[in-house]
Order: C-alpha cells, then structure tokens, then sequence
C-alpha cells in the first residue's frame, strides 16, 4: 500500500520571513527573549492537474508531486516569495498569482515566470483595500467564467468581489463581508483553549465548488494554538449569502505533531476525491514557524464538508475515511543515546511534540540514538523530525543534508540491519520513508556527519502492525 505521512516531506523547508528579527517585537523572541533561525512554511494553496500536485506556500515556493503527495520536488519559482498566504488559480488559460499586500501577477506556466499586473483596484477606482489589509486573498475562476477574490483577518471578516474576467485587476463589484467571527461559534474564540470571546483571527478563505454548492472555508482563532482549525459556510452562489454548517470545525488536530491544522484549501485531487491542505504548527522558535499536511475531504449524507481523518500516521495516498492501519510503535517507550547535550534528554524524540528534541553532546563524532518497542513488531515506515538549533544563515550555518542511516534489529544479539540510508542523500526537515516489512524490536539512528550547526531530532517514529511472537522486556 503506497503512503503519506504527515507533516509533509518536503525538501528545502525556506527560511523564516521573520528570522532576521524584521518583524515586531511581539513576535520577534517570542517563547524565549532571544531570536534565533528557523524554517517555516505553510498557508498551502494547492492546485491539481494532469496528475501532479503543485503547493504554493508561504516563505517560498513551489513544490510539485506527482504520486499523490507521498514524496516531493521543490521547483523555485520567480517570484520565490511574494509574501504570506500565496494563492494560485488557472483562469481563462493562464495562472493568476496573489498574496498578502500583493499585486495580481500571470504566466503561461504554473510554475512561471509570473509578470506583474498590478494590485486590484475598486469598482469605483481607487484601491480595492489598503495594502496593509489585504490579507489572505484567494482567487476562485468559476466554471462559468467568472472570476472572484476573497480575503480578510481578524475582526473586520472574510470579504468579497467579483473580478473582470479579462481584467484580473479591476473589480466589477461592490465590497462585501461574506461572514465575521462570530463569538458563539466557541471553537473560533481567541486562545488555546479558546477562553477569550473578546476576539479571533478569522482568516486564510478558501472557495471550494463541489456538488453545485459553494463551500467557503476559514481559519481560526490564531496560527499558534493548537485549537487552531478550518470551518466552513456554504451558499448557492459565489458571493453568498453564505449559512454556518452545522457540523464544524472541519479540519482540527489538538494534540501531537499535527497541532492547529489551520489555514489551508481543499481541492478536487488525485483517486476522484477532495483533498485538504493544511498548516500544522511547530512553533519551537517562533510563532510562525510551521509545517504543511493533507488529509481526505468528502461531502457528506447532509451536504456538508468534513475533512480527516487528520492525523500524523501513515494515511492510504487513496484516501477515503479509512488509514492504513499503522502506528507508532515506539511512541513513549524506552529510548536512549550516545550522549546528550544539557537539557536535551533522548525521550523528547518519541514525546510527540516537535516542541522538544534530542540533542547530543557538541563533541559526540557519531550520534546514535536507539529506540525499543517493547514488543515485537512488522515495521514498514519512519519518520525523522530534525530540530535545528544552530541554524544561523546570517552567519553561514545554514541548512545541509544530515547523513544517517537507520537500522532495526530483532533482539539484543541480532544484527542490525540498514533500512533507510541517507549519506549522499537529500535535505528534508521531515524524512518520511517506506520499506519492506521487517520484524524488528528496536531501531538506531546513526548520524555520520555533522550538517555543521547544533542539530537534534524532534520525532523518532517507527510505524508497525503487532506480531503474534510473545513480548520481550
């Protein structure tokens, strides 16, 4: 059975935009009073044809894939970045291309070079929204032709317009607040756990056509909480008026390394089924620091759009309310290594948290790391979550491929044996791989050469069925 495994493998994770300390000192240090590098993307705008996948994202772009989300190319576009929350939209025989504060750019090819059109102007002339407001943008071409832009943040709600479908610029309608946040919609309020009603970031829409119907989808209440979630609206047609679904939100993930399953989209994609994209926190550094995951969508018995499952296990690449049955079967479970650095104990890398990492000691010349189940199991995948402490590319130390291999063995006196082999290999912040299934009843990760910065790793996971053999201690 071919898999995925959330966050998403992909190469090249780009650098923070707020790394260099360019944003406010609210967010500049946030968790520990002093800034350091790290590596970010998310809000996904996802298009599907011709059988690939092509992922636009924050921080840079794009990625395609062409085996239903499983592995990943990282293809630079020009622009790289053209700011926060990219949105891309075939119309009319071209790809529009717009973001946060940005002007509308075109290209012939998904995967450019974009020219610049120029920002979106009002109906009546004159700015559409000041540039400083015009967050989170999606475009949306209708199958009629028609073209429209939505977008918003925080209190002033999700708005609309429709576009001039040769004229990507220039609205042809009035402004209007398709919804707002709505406080007794509890799963929207401020906070971790959602406790202040005072507010909320609605944010990040997504038009999604299926069954003739109009699923508005939204973000709330904040990208660094794990309540952080997707609902929806529905409507007849493209500007609404939009109701509530009763089942809501659709898209969450509270606990894990799948926290806040946030800003996305949901797309017509591969095995004839929807799909969701989604934002995933990290937040070890900075509250922008994230990931990228997807998950099956459908419409259900009662017209509605539901998301999931939405989890952190290998999941079918065909999709459908189901998994493929394997799980972690090292998590919180004996762990131990060659060294440790201060305060960086080997537990924190099957602890579930991308929060916490093994780190080894700075002079430690060939880190090992052993994980044992406790039992006897068929393993067929992992996933390695790398932690980058000493990432500093203002001071050169900037991301390199980490060689390791990992081995499993069935027993203490067994040989171990090489599963996954990484030297010469690429550089993926999430390394997710698939092997034969092997008995096995611990793994080691080898590390033989340093990136050359402090380096740990986050998440561990081994993914298996049980074996009928006895239990070993």
């Amino acid at each position: 059975m071919s898999t995925y495994c959330n966050p998403l493998p992909l190469p090249n994770y780009p650098r923070g935009r707020y790394a260099d300390g360019s944003h406010d000192a609210e967010y500049d240090g946030w968790r520990t009073g002093v800034r350091r590098d790290f590596r970010e993307t998310a809000d996904p705008s996802v298009i599907y044809e011709a059988g690939r996948y092509i992922l636009y994202s924050s921080a840079g772009m794009a990625w395609t894939s062409d085996d239903g989300g499983a592995t990943w190319q990282h293809r630079p576009i020009e622009p790289y970045d053209i700011g926060y929350a990219p949105t891309v939209v075939k119309h009319a025989g071209r790809y529009l291309l717009t973001a946060c504060h940005a002007s509308v750019w075109a290209s012939d090819n998904p995967l450019g070079p974009f020219e610049e059109l120029g920002p979106i102007r009002a109906a009546g002339g004159g700015e559409l929204e000041p540039a400083a407001k015009f967050y989170d943008p999606m475009l949306f071409s209708d199958d009629d032709g028609r073209l429209f832009v939505y977008w918003g943040l925080a209190d002033d709600g999700i708005k609309g317009v429709e576009l001039d479908e040769d004229d990507p610029t220039r609205a042809i309608t009035e402004r209007e607040v398709m919804f707002a946040y709505d406080p007794d919609h509890v799963w929207e309020r401020f906070g971790e756990f959602n406790e202040d009603a005072s507010k909320s970031f609605v944010e990040g829409p997504w038009m999604l056509k299926a069954a003739g119907r109009y699923y508005l989808t939204y973000t709330a209440p904040g990208t660094e909480f794990a309540s952080y979630g997707m609902g929806a609206y529905v409507a007849d047609t493209p500007l609404g008026p939009f109701r509530y679904q009763r089942h809501n939100p659709i898209c969450e993930s509270r606990h894990g390394l799948i926290r806040g399953a946030g800003h996305g989209c949901v797309i017509h994609g591969h095995a004839d089924q929807l799909w969701a994209f989604f934002t995933c926190g990290a937040q070890t550094a900075h509250n922008f620091e994230r990931r990228v995951g997807m998950a099956p969508a459908r419409i259900d018995e009662h017209g509605e759009l539901r998301v999931g499952p939405v989890n952190e296990r290998p999941m079918p690449i065909s999709g459908g309310n189901v998994t493929a049955g394997l799980l972690p079967v090292n998590r919180a479970k004996a762990v131990s290594a060659s060294s440790v650095a201060p305060g960086r104990d080997p537990s924190y890398a099957n602890d579930g948290d991308l929060r916490t990492w093994w780190q080894p000691a700075e002079d430690d010349a060939i880190p090992r790391l052993v994980s044992r189940f406790d039992g006897r199991f068929s393993v067929s995948s992992t996933r390695l979550a790398w932690a980058e402490p000493g990432l500093n590319y203002d001071a050169g130390r900037v991301p390199k491929p980490i060689a390791f291999t990992l081995e499993l063995r069935d027993g203490e006196r067994a040989d171990w044996e090489v599963v996954a082999d990484n030297r010469g290999g690429a550089e993926l912040l999430i390394d997710y791989r698939t092997f034969a299934p092997t008995v096995a009843t611990q793994a080691r990760v080898t590390v033989h050469a340093s990136p050359g910065y402090a380096w740990g790793i986050a998440d561990m996971s081994v993914f298996g069925v049980g074996n009928d053999s006895v239990a070993t201690r």
